[in-house]
């Protein structure tokens, strides 16, 4: 209909190699099917409620850089995307919690600013 914008929702996943999955060539496989099991939850959900999703997801030992190398290939797809990335707000910050779970959202964010790709920090409350 005129007026309306057609919604589109692509979510990323990356499965993180660390030194508890690296363990073989069947872990990293066994990996990748976890995500792309979990994305196709999400994709499935969306398209029930109506919506047209997509997925993409990736394995590597770097979260960052592997969004890096998804994001040519989704806006080529979707050119008028903009990343979404979450951060854990916990009740009492210790240094161990901002630590752990501050970097890579804004270390993301740095790196897709620079490529002048729009990206927003969404909180999560824990």
């Amino acid at each position: 209909m005129f007026g309306e914008t057609f919604k589109s929702y692509v979510f990323v996943q990356i499965g993180i190699v660390d030194a508890g999955i690296f363990k073989g060539a069947q872990e990293i496989e066994h990996l990748r099917q976890h995500v792309d099991a979990q994305m196709n939850r999400y994709v499935e959900f969306m398209k029930r409620e109506g919506f047209y999703a997509e997925s993409y997801a990736s394995v590597g030992t770097d979260v960052v850089e592997e969004i890096l190398k998804l994001a040519p290939t989704i806006l080529q797809r979707f050119p008028q995307s903009i990343f979404f990335g979450g951060q854990l707000v916990f009740p009492e910050e210790t240094v161990l919690t901002r630590w752990l779970h501050n970097y890579i959202v804004f270390s993301t964010q740095r790196r897709l600013y620079s490529c002048v790709i729009p990206f927003m920090i969404v909180p999560i409350r824990v």
